[in-house]
């Protein structure tokens, strides 16, 4: 009888042990979707995409409650690179590819601009480039545009590049400017008229009522500043 009993527990302890094998291994779908998760949030404010490698469906591992995802030590998030599946506490370790497509993204204008135009939120968008050929001198960001004033003109649609823009000008030719003389422990201001066009940061000629003429800096709120 004795003997009947064991050979039960031995065939039963066979039976469940597969079972319990099975409730206890790693669900690797779970594992992959935790690696996307991952790689999403991380390239959430880039214009990019990725395409995630599989785990091979034959891994057997231990259940983990809270597998970590990180990259690779060493591997940067940009083209081929590669991820760090791991649960310290179950003692396994895994790495899995990843492949990052950047987007090469451009500004083109949304209307028809001409010369002169300061640029607003309105007039440009971003565009993907299908041709990195098309790159060269494309601005690739819109605070790049917004506030810039064109040198020429460009049809809607088209792209924007560095060289068709520039500040805007803030100072004109004969506009009455606020001089502010400024030096070691003083500053004076007087009015002052402006013999050129200038945009914030250059340098403008400014007629004083004394008939005097003074070099200065345009600064932003459209004043000359003029430094000793």
């Amino acid at each position: 009888m004795q003997k009947c009993l064991i050979a039960l527990s031995v065939l039963l302890a066979a039976l469940l042990f597969p079972l319990q094998l099975m409730a206890a291994t790693q669900n690797l779908a779970a594992l992959e979707q935790a690696a996307r998760r991952f790689v999403e949030q991380e390239l959430r404010y880039r214009p990019a995409s990725f395409t995630l490698g599989r785990l091979d469906p034959r891994l057997a591992l231990p259940a983990c409650e809270q597998p970590q995802v990180g990259w690779t030590p060493g591997a940067a998030p940009v083209g081929n690179s590669s991820l760090d599946l791991s649960c310290p506490s179950a003692g396994w370790s895994l790495r899995l590819l990843v492949t990052i497509t950047e987007k090469r993204m451009g500004v083109v204008a949304t209307r028809p601009l001409k010369a002169g135009e300061v640029l607003s939120q309105e007039d440009v968008k971003l565009v993907e480039m299908n041709s990195p050929a098309l790159g060269r001198n494309v601005l690739n960001r819109l605070d790049q545009a917004i506030g810039q004033s064109m040198k020429s003109s460009v049809p809607a649609g088209g792209w924007l590049r560095s060289f068709m823009l520039q500040q805007p000008d803030v100072v004109r030719t004969n506009q009455r400017v606020r001089v502010v003389a400024r030096g070691d422990g003083f500053a004076v201001n007087a009015d002052g008229t402006a013999r050129g066009n200038a945009a914030v940061g250059e340098t403008v000629r400014v007629r004083m009522a004394s008939g005097r003429e003074v070099s200065g800096v345009v600064q932003a709120d459209g004043s000359v500043l003029v430094s000793f």
